[in-house]
């Protein structure tokens, strides 16, 4: 097919040239070696306006053999068509959750968004838009249907697991799979696990489906994400996993020495709960501990924090685990820090 051969200096100007006037495949890889990149053109393109691009590129055209693109990709190509120049001023990334895409788009730019989401992924049938930023004890945020079915309850499938919930009324994020996934792998089948803010129970549930040997407890405050959490018990066919509602400061006192791993997935509150852990925790215990902070610095705080909370116990603790989750924010980053903390005999 007719390509746009341009040097690769020139390669992101020359894109976005294509993509701005609709002569850029949506439907086509763009391909690149050592010298040069080659662009696609794509149908609404013709001789013409092909040759008047390269001229004013300082490109050629040549005849190259190319790949089909992903879904992701020709989204971004047919939104770039949408959106002409206002392009780089939107939000182009998205969630899926099952069959429903999340944006962060407001107005005309949400309508376009959506609709190629929706040209280039068979599988959504709802585009919602986030109305605002997770607020309250529950962690939740409002949402705005912008196209497709009007629906608010995902079916999510991951790590093994189906999971069902309401998006407006549960706190979730498809970003912390594979942290969900390690922690999982982690457990041993033996094992007593319990997660505290456990929502509609994404981590209880994934590590009692790869774990049937292992007793996994979930608390839960939010009723709502509660209810979702026994429903998905029932949907996995788990006999294993057991749900808890209420407060995790008071729930607790049931589970008394109980846990051998205890996961804290509540990043901004979590060390509010280290004394409800301490409480929880065998003798020796790994607790898998949340938290926001600076680039820079999230470790060393969060580090220091909890072994000060520790030690004042009388409790050993050792760093056996560090990674970071995802960017929260220009600033700020989620980092998950694994504690092994032993108590006095």
């Amino acid at each position: 097919m007719l390509a746009l051969k341009v040097n690769k200096k020139q390669a992101e100007k020359a894109r976005h040239y294509l993509e701005v006037h609709a002569q850029l495949s949506t439907k086509h890889k763009i391909y690149g070696d050592n010298s040069f990149i080659y662009l696609p053109i794509g149908p609404s393109a013709d001789d013409k306006t092909a040759r008047a691009a390269a001229k004013k590129l300082g490109a050629s055209l040549v005849e190259k053999g190319f790949e089909k693109l992903r879904e992701r990709s020709a989204y971004r190509q047919i939104l770039a068509k949408e959106l002409g120049e206002k392009y780089a001023e939107v939000t182009k990334s998205y969630d899926l959750i099952g069959n429903i895409a999340l944006i962060d788009a407001e107005g005309s730019a949400a309508k376009k968004i959506a609709s190629a989401i929706m040209q280039t992924n068979r599988n959504i049938q709802t585009v919602i838009s986030k109305g605002g930023a997770v607020k309250g004890r529950y962690r939740t945020r409002s949402y705005r249907h912008v196209a497709g079915k009007r629906n608010f309850v995902a079916t999510y499938k991951e790590n093994g697991a189906v999971l069902k919930f309401d998006i407006r009324k549960t706190f979730f994020s498809s970003r912390l799979a594979y942290d969900r996934l390690r922690i999982a792998k982690l457990v041993k089948d033996n094992e007593n696990v319990l997660v505290m803010f456990a929502g509609m129970g994404p981590f209880a549930i994934e590590i009692g489906i790869m774990h049937k040997g292992a007793n996994v407890v979930g608390i839960e405050l939010n009723r709502s994400a509660y209810g979702y959490m026994r429903q998905n018990i029932i949907l996995n066919r788990l006999k294993n996993v057991t749900a808890e509602v209420g407060d995790v400061k008071k729930a607790v006192a049931k589970y008394r020495g109980f846990a051998d791993r205890i996961v804290m997935p509540l990043p901004k509150d979590a060390y509010d709960f280290l004394g409800s852990a301490l409480t929880a925790a065998k003798r020796r215990c790994i607790i898998h501990y949340y938290g926001f902070g600076g680039k820079d610095s999230a470790y060393s705080e969060h580090e220091q924090k909890v072994r000060r909370f520790f030690e004042s116990k009388g409790v050993k603790v050792k760093v056996i685990g560090r990674r970071e989750v995802r960017k929260y924010s220009p600033a700020e980053i989620e980092v998950v820090i694994d504690f092994q903390i032993s108590k006095p005999r």
